[in-house]
C-alpha cells in the first residue's frame, strides 16, 4: 500500500511538470465585455509576455476596435505552473487614442493555459477599473491564442529572446558537426588498416593468380599478318546536317530598384507585419484610428514615396498595387511627418487581397518608422 501511494505521488508529480510551459511570446485574440444582455462588444487583444526565471511575467497588452479605441499598456504578471493559471495585470497607459466620451480603463486577466494539438491558447475572465477615478468598468472574458507575429511590432524582449535562442541553435548545431569530423581509431589498429587488403584489392589478386597459372590452349592454326581478314568500314551515309543554331533565351525582367530615402536611413525602420497573397491586386486604405488630432504621415513603396505628407482623418487614404512574379516583394514604410495633439502617430490600415482582409495598427514616431511587407507568390 506505500509503495502504490509512492508510484502514484510520483506520476501525480510528472504530470504537473509535464504541465508547465513556456508562456513566452506573442498571444492574440479579444476580449468580450458584458453587457448583460445587451449586444456584446468584441475588442481585439494583443499580449505580448516574457517569463522570468521565478515565473514572474512582464509584458504589454494592446486593446483596439477599428477606429474608436485605441491602447497599448505595460503589464506584470505571475504563472502558476502547478494548476497552468495566469495572473495579468496592466499597471499603466503608455498610449491612448479613444473617440467620443469613452474613458480609459485597466484590465485584470484571469487565465488558463491550454494546448490542443498545435494550438496554445489563454482563456479566461478579466475585471476592469477606470484610470481616472478608479471605479468598476466592467468585466469579460478574454481569449487568445499564441502566434509568431505581432499586428504591432515585436517587443525589444522577444527580440532579445529569439536572437538568444538562434545564438544557442547556431552552437548546437557547430559542435554536432565538430563531433563528426573525427573518427575514433583504437592503439594498434593503425598497422592492420595499412598492411590488411582491402574488399576491393582482393578479387583483383585473385584474378592475377588465376591468370599465372592457366595457360591458354591453342587449337587452331595462329594467324599471321598477311593473312588476317580485313573488314571494310560500313559505307557512309550522308545524314542531314543537324540544325545546330539554338534560340536567344529572353533578357531577365528589369526590376527598378530605387536607393533608400534620407528619412528610412536616419530612423529606425520596425516591421509590423508580413503578409503572403496569391492576389494580383491589392487595395491599402489607412485611417486615424482614435480621435481625429492632426496626424500626418508619408508612405513608401520600395522607396518610392506615394502618399506625401497627408492627414490621417475618418476618410481613407487610399491606393492600389498590382503584383506579379516579376514583382513579389512589395514593402510600405509609414513615415510620421509630426505625431498630432496625442503622440505617437497612430493609424489605422485595412488590406484587402483578393477576399482576405486584414486590419492593422500602426504606430510610427519620429525616431521609429513602421513597416508593412506584402509578398506575391503565385498558387
Amino acid at each position: 500500500m506505500k509503495y502504490s501511494f509512492t508510484l502514484l505521488y510520483f506520476l501525480l508529480v510528472l504530470t504537473i511538470s509535464a504541465g508547465a510551459q513556456n508562456i513566452t511570446g506573442i498571444w492574440k485574440g479579444y476580449f468580450v465585455q458584458n453587457n448583460f444582455g445587451f449586444s456584446e462588444e468584441r475588442y481585439k487583444f494583443e499580449v505580448q509576455i516574457e517569463q522570468l526565471p521565478n515565473n514572474g511575467l512582464n509584458g504589454v497588452t494592446y486593446s483596439y476596435r477599428t477606429t474608436v479605441f485605441y491602447g497599448k499598456a505595460e503589464a506584470k504578471g505571475i504563472y502558476t505552473k502547478k494548476t497552468n493559471n495566469i495572473l495579468l495585470n496592466e499597471i499603466k497607459l503608455v498610449d491612448l487614442k479613444i473617440a467620443d466620451q469613452s474613458q480609459p480603463c485597466l484590465m485584470t486577466c484571469y487565465l488558463e493555459y491550454d494546448k490542443m494539438g498545435d494550438i496554445e491558447t489563454l482563456t479566461g475572465t478579466y475585471s476592469s477599473r477606470n484610470v481616472k477615478s478608479n471605479s468598476d468598468c466592467g468585466i469579460g472574458k478574454v481569449y487568445l491564442e499564441k502566434s509568431t507575429e505581432s499586428d504591432f511590432y515585436k517587443e525589444d524582449f522577444l527580440v532579445k529572446r529569439e536572437n538568444e535562442l538562434k545564438k544557442k541553435d547556431k552552437s548546437h548545431k557547430t559542435a554536432r558537426n565538430n563531433s563528426g569530423k573525427k573518427r575514433a581509431i583504437k592503439p594498434g589498429a593503425e598497422a592492420n588498416l595499412i598492411s590488411q587488403p582491402t574488399d576491393e584489392d582482393k578479387p583483383v589478386a585473385k584474378n592475377n593468380a588465376l591468370k599465372k597459372s592457366v595457360k591458354p590452349k591453342v587449337t587452331e592454326k595462329p594467324v599471321t599478318r598477311s593473312e588476317k581478314k580485313v573488314i571494310p568500314p560500313p559505307p557512309t551515309v550522308n545524314e542531314p546536317k543537324k540544325d545546330t543554331a539554338t534560340v536567344a533565351a529572353p533578357p531577365p525582367p528589369v526590376i527598378k530598384t530605387l536607393p533608400k530615402p534620407e528619412v528610412l536611413i536616419k530612423r529606425d525602420n520596425n516591421l509590423v507585419k508580413t503578409i503572403t497573397t496569391s492576389a494580383k491586386e491589392f487595395k491599402i486604405e489607412l485611417y486615424d484610428n482614435g480621435e481625429i488630432d492632426g496626424d500626418r504621415i508619408s508612405v513608401y513603396h520600395n522607396n518610392e514615396l506615394i502618399v506625401n505628407n497627408k492627414m490621417l482623418t475618418d476618410k481613407p487614404i487610399s491606393f492600389t498595387i498590382h503584383a506579379d512574379e516579376n514583382s513579389g516583394v512589395h514593402e510600405f514604410v509609414m513615415v510620421a511627418e509630426n505625431l498630432g495633439s496625442i503622440p505617437p502617430n497612430t493609424s489605422l490600415m485595412i488590406i484587402t487581397a483578393g477576399s482576405k482582409r486584414y486590419e492593422l495598427f500602426v504606430t510610427s514616431t519620429e525616431q521609429k518608422n513602421a513597416v508593412v511587407r506584402i509578398e506575391y507568390k503565385k498558387e
